[in-house]
């Protein structure tokens, strides 16, 4: 009883929120009419203020009721059938309508966006969305669990108008966070709505954190317990092994010009990685314990489990404990195709080429360019006689921080390395120059260097030596080319 009056309050603060946009318009235009009444100059003056400000709100008042477009690759029921059978079936069983449409983005985890009028109240149209790496890491009976949570939160199955203010809570960070411009208005008028939303969120956010259990029970109705358990450690882990690919693995190559042409393959290679996996394994397995926020939509994950440990087993269906790519037809290609659904204009004109080729071009080019910035209008033989004379310091980082404090030894050991690593960047593009260095993608690190028998086990000794005073060595590795290769 209590949550439903939280949650009709929350419907009403909702419908206020257009009404506040409003009174902000109907103030301004008050004050310019004054204002003009009073004296021209004046209603000039204020004029500069009230357009901005006007065209503002009503920005706010008109992205309050519109979604935007969906991102991802969408998914036709003739394409396939056996993906929006069993979506269908999900929604059937937690009692709300099914989508008009599913995507598949590069994200790890779903969601349902809503296209509504009347400020969030009335739907019009529903997508369900689902990351392409929910798809390489769950289980078929993991993906229901996951779809049976994601529509439960619009089947006010656990509170009355639960649907709408879960929408309510989208719709207004989607107004916060247009508000979000640089332009003085936006500052100025951000304040107020941010108070509203504090307000919103204050009121809805028990509602919301038990409609998250409650759509848990939902998950595990349509799945069973051990599945929608599993699904949510297994998110975890797919959310971390995410970050990773896309931080370091999925955009190596774009400022070299490149993309990868099997992403799909890339993803699932770096998620079976042993050392990766060890990394991620535990934090997903033993969720760290959260202290909540009054203000958190969703319950610690850590709570969340214990939720589902606690209750009654529920068994699940016991014939579909298969990948869940198996869903798709063609799954490796549709998957391809969902990881570069986005893609600007910019990426649209990179090249795609495999994985190896990728790390070799993607780490030619930054050598390339930290031996261009070590290199400056210096040829590599003057670097080597520079070093040679021992001005260590004409190679070190012109920016090397060096504590104040620090004793003539400790200086000395920190412009070292700095030389020492920066003469690196310069031998190494050399060397990939001369066709010595070649580097292949690895799993568990960034890339792996390959050196011919020619610079294999002397490279980097004779940096050391160069470093030294003697770049005998290093010279003839390198035969003295004259200019670091362009990237």
């Amino acid at each position: 009883m209590k949550n439903s009056f939280r949650a009709l309050l929350a419907v009403v603060l909702l419908a206020g929120f257009p009404l506040l946009v409003l009174a902000l318009v109907a103030a301004i235009v008050v004050v310019e009419v004054f204002a003009f009444r009073n004296r021209l100059s004046h209603g000039l003056e204020f004029a500069v203020f009230a357009a901005p400000a006007t065209y503002v709100l009503l920005r706010a008042l008109f992205t309050f009721d519109r979604a935007g477009d969906a991102p991802g690759l969408p998914i036709t029921g003739e394409a396939q059938p056996e993906l929006w059978a069993l979506v269908r079936e999900v929604a059937e069983a937690v009692g709300t309508a099914p989508p008009d449409e599913i995507r598949i983005m590069n994200r790890a985890n779903a969601a349902v966006s809503e296209r509504t009028h009347w400020f969030g109240l009335r739907v019009t149209g529903r997508t369900l969305l689902i990351g392409a790496p929910l798809f390489a890491g769950l289980r078929v009976t993991e993906l229901r669990a996951v779809l049976g949570h994601e529509f439960a939160h619009y089947s006010n199955r656990d509170t009355r108008f639960a649907g709408a203010t879960y929408r309510g809570g989208v719709a207004i960070l989607r107004v916060l966070s247009g508000l979000d411009g640089a332009s003085w208005f936006s500052l100025l008028l951000r304040p107020m709505f941010h108070v509203y939303g504090w307000v919103y969120f204050a009121v809805s956010a028990r509602v919301s954190r038990d409609q998250e259990l409650a759509a848990d029970v939902a998950a595990a109705q349509v799945a069973g317990t051990a599945a929608a358990t599993s699904a949510l450690r297994e998110i975890r882990a797919l959310g971390a092994v995410w970050l990773v690919f896309a931080r370091e693995y999925l955009l190596m190559g774009w400022d070299a010009g490149y993309l990868p042409d099997r992403p799909a393959e890339g993803y699932r290679r770096l998620l079976t990685d042993e050392t990766r996996a060890s990394e991620t394994a535990r934090p997903s397995q033993n969720p760290p314990e959260e202290k909540p926020s009054p203000f958190d939509s969703h319950p610690p994950t850590a709570e969340r489990i214990r939720v589902f440990e606690a209750a009654g087993v529920i068994p699940g269906p016991g014939t579909e404990n298969r990948p869940a790519s198996e869903l798709l037809r063609n799954a490796e290609a549709v998957l391809d195709t969902a990881w570069f659904a986005d893609l600007s204009d910019e990426g649209r004109t990179k090249q795609r080429t495999d994985w190896d080729t990728l790390a070799d071009v993607s780490s030619r080019h930054k050598f390339g360019e930290l031996a261009a910035k070590v290199l400056r209008d210096r040829s590599v033989s003057d670097v080597l006689d520079a070093l040679d004379a021992g001005r260590l310091a004409d190679l070190a980082d012109p920016d090397l921080p060096i504590p104040a404090d620090a004793d003539e030894q400790t200086r000395r050991q920190l412009v070292t390395e700095s030389a020492r690593v920066r003469l690196s960047f310069v031998a190494l593009s050399q060397a990939a120059g001369a066709g010595g260095a070649q580097w292949t993608i690895s799993w568990s690190k960034v890339d792996a260097l390959l050196l011919t028998p020619r610079y294999n086990g002397t490279l980097f000794p004779a940096i050391d030596a160069a470093v030294a005073g003697d770049s005998a060595a290093l010279r003839a590795l390198l035969s003295e080319p004259n200019r670091v290769p362009s990237a």
